[in-house]
């Protein structure tokens, strides 16, 4: 259950807050945490007026906000990206045989 609401969760961040319905209209929890989200900072509503679901449904759209994507990479090739970045994009063939040293035993 808690997977589904993520996932719709989700789906309604991608949804424009002009496109969505009313609280009372909403069809997902995802719309309807969406929906009071936009009206908590619009100061139209306060959490005290929100039931105990649909403070769930916010508590668990803030998790998915504030969650960072995956990276596919693995530890050595992010270290290498970082340290190619900080010597400017294009290291001199030295630089690159230092980055490989430091980021080797990760």
């Amino acid at each position: 259950m808690r997977r589904i609401l993520s996932i719709a969760i989700a789906a309604a961040l991608a949804v424009p807050p002009a496109q969505a319905e009313s609280p009372a209209q909403a069809e997902s929890p995802a719309s309807r945490a969406r929906q009071n989200y936009d009206l908590l900072m619009k100061g139209q509503k306060r959490v005290s007026d929100l039931t105990a679901a649909e403070r769930a449904e916010l508590a668990t759209l803030e998790q998915l906000a504030r969650q960072v994507p995956h990276d596919g990479r693995s530890a050595t090739e992010r270290c290498r990206a970082d340290e190619i970045k900080r010597a400017g994009g294009s290291p001199s063939a030295l630089e690159m045989r230092i980055i490989g040293l430091k980021c080797s035993q990760r």
